[in-house]
C-alpha cells in the first residue's frame, strides 16, 4: 500500500470518527436539555410541595395555638419541643421559656401522668401547682416509630372554685337553717339570764366577792347573743339603699363609733371622692376593720392611716396599720365564716364584711407582711 492510499484511509477514519463524536454531541445536548428541564420542573415541584408544607405547617401550628387546652410535647428524653399559647396561659410560662428544658425540672415531676386520667398537678411559673386534668399521648411517624410524646390538659382551678361556692351555698343554707333555730332557742333563755343577771347584781354589793360571778354571767350571756346576731347577719341576705356619699362622711362615721385605743394614732387623706354606698352597712365595715386593726397593736403605740384614692371607675380606700400582721398561712382564710385567730372572736367578722362590700359591687382584699402591719383595701363603685 503507497502512502497516498495511508493517508486516505486516516482521513476517512478521522472523518467517520468527527461524525461520531457530533453524533454523541447532538445526542448529549439534547439530553442536558431535556435533564435541565426536568430539574426545572423538579424544581417547580418542589417549591410547590414546600408551599404545601408550610400552608399545613402553619395550620396545624394555629390549631395548636387556637385549642383551649394545654398543649406540652416533648422529645424522647423527655426535651419540651412544643408549648402552646393555652399552656402558657395556664401556667405562666412562656414558650421560649421552657423549649429546649427537660420537662421534669420545669414542671417537678415525670412527663407520663401517674394515674391513667384524672386530676393530677402541674407547677407553674408563680410556684402553685395548678389542678389539671390531663392525657398522654404517643408521637409517631408513619412508620410507627415513636418520636415523643404529647400532654393535653385542662386548667381545673375555675371547676374547683365553682364546686367550692356551690358547696359554699350549701354551707350558707345550712347555717341559715340552724341560726333561725338557734336565734329561737337561745335568745328566750339568754333574756331570761340577763334578765336575773339584772337583778343579781341590783341585790349585790359591789364590794361582795360574788359580784365578780354576776359580772361573768351578764358577759358570757352578751357574747352570746353577739354570735347568734353575727350569725344571723351572715347568713341573712344583704340589703343595701345605695345613694352618693362622700368618702370623708363613711371614715369620720366609723371613727365617731370606734373606742380608739389611747395609744394609737389616726392619720387620714381622704379627697373628694364620693361612692356609691348604703351609709349604715359600710359604716359597719370601716368600724369593724378598724377594731381589727386596733386589736393588732396588743396595747402598744402605733400609725392607722386610712386613705382614699381614684381608682379610675371605682373608688379606693385602704385602711392600713403597723401591727403585727397576718401570717402567710392564715391570709386566705381570714375571709371564711368561722375562722379566727382571736380567743374570743367569731371569725364572722370579715366575712360579713365581705359579703356587704360585695353586695355594694365592690372587692375587699387584704395584703401583710408578718411584724409590719396589715392593708384592707375597698373597692367600691365611684359615684361622679
Amino acid at each position: 500500500m503507497n502512502v497516498g492510499d495511508s493517508r486516505g484511509q486516516d482521513i476517512e477514519a478521522l472523518s467517520q470518527a468527527l461524525e461520531a463524536f457530533t453524533e454523541s454531541s447532538l445526542r448529549m445536548e439534547t439530553a442536558y436539555h431535556a435533564l435541565k428541564e426536568r430539574v426545572a420542573q423538579l424544581d417547580e415541584e418542589l417549591a410547590a410541595k414546600n408551599r404545601e408544607l408550610a400552608v399545613a405547617s402553619d395550620y396545624l401550628g394555629s390549631l395548636l395555638e387556637s385549642i383551649s387546652d394545654g398543649v406540652i410535647a416533648v422529645d424522647k428524653t423527655d426535651t419540651i419541643t412544643h408549648f402552646n399559647r393555652a399552656a402558657a396561659s395556664i401556667l405562666g410560662y412562656t414558650a421560649a421559656e421552657v423549649i429546649g428544658r427537660p420537662f421534669p425540672e420545669v414542671f417537678e415531676r415525670a412527663f407520663r401522668n401517674p394515674h391513667e386520667a384524672g386530676a393530677t398537678r402541674l407547677a407553674a411559673k408563680s410556684g402553685r401547682h395548678v389542678a389539671v386534668n390531663e392525657r398522654d399521648s404517643a408521637i409517631a411517624d408513619a412508620q410507627g416509630r415513636r418520636l415523643g410524646l404529647v400532654k393535653t390538659f385542662q386548667d381545673l382551678s375555675e371547676l374547683q372554685a365553682l364546686r367550692e361556692q356551690v358547696r359554699q351555698v350549701d354551707r350558707l343554707a345550712a347555717i341559715g337553717e340552724m341560726a333561725a333555730s338557734v336565734a329561737h332557742e337561745i335568745r328566750n333563755p339568754l333574756g331570761g339570764i340577763r334578765g336575773f343577771a339584772a337583778f343579781l347584781r341590783e341585790d349585790t354589793p359591789e364590794a361582795d366577792p360574788r359580784r365578780r360571778w354576776v359580772d361573768k354571767i351578764d358577759e358570757g350571756a352578751r357574747s352570746l347573743e353577739r354570735v347568734v346576731n353575727e350569725l344571723l347577719e351572715y347568713t341573712r341576705p344583704v340589703e343595701i339603699d345605695l345613694k352618693p356619699v362622700p368618702c370623708s362622711d363613711l371614715v369620720t362615721a366609723a371613727i365617731a363609733y370606734w373606742d380608739t385605743p389611747g395609744d394609737l394614732r389616726i392619720e387620714q387623706a381622704i379627697p373628694e371622692l364620693r361612692v356609691w354606698a348604703d351609709a349604715e352597712k359600710l359604716r359597719q365595715v370601716l368600724l369593724n376593720i378598724l377594731i381589727n386593726a386596733g386589736q393588732s397593736f396588743g396595747g402598744a403605740e402605733g400609725t392607722v392611716r386610712i386613705t382614699a384614692s381614684d381608682a379610675g371607675d371605682s373608688v379606693e380606700i385602704a385602711i392600713a396599720d403597723s401591727g403585727c400582721g397576718i401570717e402567710e398561712g392564715d391570709l386566705e382564710r381570714i375571709f371564711s365564716p368561722f375562722f379566727t385567730t382571736k380567743e374570743k372572736g367569731t371569725g364572722l367578722g370579715l366575712a360579713v364584711c365581705q359579703k356587704i362590700v360585695e353586695a355594694h359591687g365592690g372587692k375587699l382584699n387584704v395584703s401583710s407582711v408578718p411584724g409590719e402591719g396589715t392593708t384592707m383595701r375597698l373597692r367600691l363603685p365611684r359615684a361622679e
